[in-house]
């Protein structure tokens, strides 16, 4: 049975690869004025402070309790199993996010929301932890070291470059107010 259900969510993880590898030249980039309708407002982007004597480097006690209260705000499995969107903020953005697939010819399925949520709950996740300072430095690492990015791209730079531009989006939702620095930040790595 633990084989089967493996078996079942590799072939899934497969068509989710398809899916956001078809659809990685089609995803608006996070800041492309043709999403921006469905961007919720923002407001502008503030850069990532420098440590030092005004802001001391971040204290991982803090953060480390941060990212506990977020996580349980989410209201997300932290099993392994599948995710589901239940805060009003995560249905929004799925809810946009399914809209905008499906009008692109894909196909919705539970795994593509649950890898679409814990990709932008893994970035929400390194934000906290950085302090809520972030840089296209921070964004490279976070997308390379990514276990998610490496099983969906599979080195195909547009597929990685899809699935960042709907974290980015992603985040604009869960994590407002880092969604800024992430999306100047994307917009340094990818152009």
């Amino acid at each position: 049975m633990i084989f089967r259900s493996l078996h079942q969510f590799s072939a899934a993880a497969l068509s989710t690869v398809v899916l956001v590898s078809a659809l990685a030249a089609c995803a608006p980039a996070p800041s492309d004025p043709a999403g921006a309708s469905a961007t919720p407002p923002r407001a502008s982007p503030a850069p990532a402070p420098e440590v030092g004597e005004e802001n001391p480097a971040p204290d991982m006690e803090s953060a480390l309790l941060e990212r506990e209260e977020f996580f349980d705000a989410q209201q997300q499995p932290r099993d392994g199993s599948l995710l589901s969107a239940k805060t009003p903020e995560q249905q929004e953005f799925i809810a946009q996010q399914r809209a905008y697939l499906e009008s692109q010819g894909a196909t919705w399925a539970p795994e593509t929301e649950s890898l679409l949520l814990a990709t932008t709950l893994d970035a929400c996740e390194t934000a906290i932890l950085n302090n809520h300072r972030t840089d296209a430095d921070i964004f490279a690492t976070h997308v390379s070291s990514s276990p998610l990015f490496a099983q969906v791209a599979q080195g195909d730079e547009a597929a990685e470059q899809g699935l960042a531009s709907i974290m980015v989006f992603g985040m604009s939702f869960v994590c407002p107010a880092d969604a800024e620095q992430w999306d100047a930040a994307y917009t340094e790595v990818y152009g």
